[in-house]
């Protein structure tokens, strides 16, 4: 990640470098000529690699995070859980890969770039949690109350990245920013992982309660509760009477009954970081830096061949 991180500074100086070059070379040419000079395609170039840069960040954050959820996590069986203890294993397992991860990016990206490096990984993050969830096959009352401890606790860890490190950094416009995590940011995190939380209420509802629940949370899940009731139903472990019957009472279609077995096909959340390949993604970036070199080489022996005066 060091690597990324040195490409995507170096990207910010050569985006303002262009800028001032392009002033510089319109002040060195006829009038009739200046309105010609254009690199705003050197600068896209170089802000495309800075988005790419990115990605790889967040996709190699979200590849790390796999073994606690994917393992750790799925190898819990959290139907025959009947006490709520401390925090599960997986979290412990996340604080040791993020927070480091994200102090080491925090000291070498200018504080605009973390700040979106940030955003995309909690959007990201949130959604494989959430997909890690509800791949379980059942979850018990009390297993769902440890979930919701775990999800709390996991909440905070990202709610307190942006304020990794606590130092300040080249690019900060105010002394709150490294106290304090921005509001859009904290508003974003609570309202993805609200969504978690309501799913596991609901999960951890009894059964004949859970209609009018359902109903009370139903606006908050937003548009995809016709397919959030079909998971929560299902990691119940709820027959398929007793789901379409709920349905029914709901005047809900049970679309998602009628198309898989799977709840976790039902998700309506896509992961667009963790599904592209990092190394796809990298191999793209060297070959864009690549052809940058290769036009910047033309460029300066452009300038170089013409005759002065």
């Amino acid at each position: 990640e060091k690597t990324i991180c040195h490409v995507i500074d170096t990207c910010e100086y050569c985006v303002d470098t262009v800028e001032a070059l392009e002033e510089l070379i319109r002040e060195k040419m006829s009038s009739e000529y200046q309105s010609k000079v254009d690199m705003s395609g050197e600068q896209d170039a170089f802000q495309n690699v800075t988005a790419k840069g990115l990605k790889i960040l967040v996709s190699g954050l979200l590849n790390r995070c796999d073994t606690a959820l994917g393992k750790e996590l799925a190898s819990i069986n959290w139907l025959t859980i009947d006490v709520v203890g401390e925090e599960s294993g997986y979290v412990r397992s996340l604080h040791t890969v993020i927070q480091p991860f994200a102090a080491s990016v925090r000291k070498l990206l200018p504080s605009v770039y973390f700040k979106s490096f940030c955003d995309k990984f909690a959007r990201n993050f949130a959604a494989l949690y959430q997909q890690s969830i509800v791949r379980q096959k059942r979850i018990s009352e009390a297993g769902t109350q440890q979930l919701l401890l775990d999800v709390y606790n996991v909440k905070t860890l990202l709610l307190k990245l942006p304020i990794t490190g606590n130092r300040s950094k080249k690019g900060d416009d105010d002394g709150d920013a490294t106290t304090t995590a921005p509001a859009m940011y904290v508003r974003m995190v609570q309202k993805d992982f609200s969504r978690i939380e309501i799913m596991l209420k609901l999960v951890g509802t009894p059964q004949d309660m859970l209609m009018d629940v359902f109903k009370v949370n139903k606006a908050s899940l937003g548009v995809s509760h016709t397919e959030d009731l079909q998971i929560v139903m299902t990691l119940k472990g709820m027959k398929r009477s007793d789901q379409q019957a709920m349905f029914d009472r709901l005047g809900l279609e049970a679309q998602a009954l009628n198309s898989t077995n799977n709840p976790t096909a039902a998700i309506s959340s896509t992961i667009l970081m963790a599904s592209q390949s990092t190394s796809d993604v990298a191999a793209k970036m060297n070959s864009d830096l690549s052809q940058m070199r290769q036009k910047m080489d033309q460029f300066r022996m452009t300038l170089s061949s013409k005759p002065s005066g």
